[in-house]
């Protein structure tokens, strides 16, 4: 087997454990609930199965749903990052610039982070949206938005630091 299958299929569990068993049961101020499994989201390589990619974050917000016992919130905000990514990535890095091979290999830290954010707030936006679905929530969907989205960040910057560079070759 690949030794970047591997490093994928162990990864990917990981993360999803760590998010159901650790930051699914941690709620700062009572209310901000960090979502650190787009993670894996963020790092696999941008030059990859774009296919296989569209897969795995189907097979990631499903087994958050079905683990946390959710209605189907994650795995809708997960695809829809799966199949936006590529424009992410094309708005965040310039479409005329040489895209990087990974979120970890590129040097330019002013469009990783825009990447970045823009990923989480779009995943947060449309998550709240669908977890509150009422016109009359607009004030709380925006609010657990932003804040949850700048939690996130910070915790999936600080992450992504030390995580180690998938697909090192």
């Amino acid at each position: 087997m690949n030794s970047n299958i591997l490093t994928l299929i162990i990864s990917f569990f990981i993360i999803v454990l760590v998010q159901v068993f650790l930051f699914n049961n941690m709620f700062i101020f009572g209310f901000i609930n960090p979502m650190i499994y787009l993670l894996f989201l963020v790092v696999y390589r941008f030059d990859d199965d774009q296919t296989l990619f569209i897969l795995l974050s189907f097979v990631l917000g499903f087994c958050i749903d079905f683990l946390s016992q959710s209605g189907g919130a994650h795995t809708i905000s997960s695809l829809t990052i799966g199949f936006l990514r590529p424009l992410l990535i094309k708005y965040s890095f310039g479409v005329n610039s040489e895209a990087p091979s990974s979120f970890q290999n590129d040097l330019r830290r002013r469009n990783k982070y825009f990447f970045l954010a823009l990923l989480i707030l779009i995943h947060h936006l449309l998550y709240f949206t669908i977890v509150y679905f009422n016109w009359s929530a607009t004030f709380l969907i925006l609010k657990n938005t932003i804040i949850t989205s700048v939690f996130s960040l910070i915790l999936i910057a600080l992450i992504s630091r030390f995580y180690k560079k998938l697909n090192d070759t």
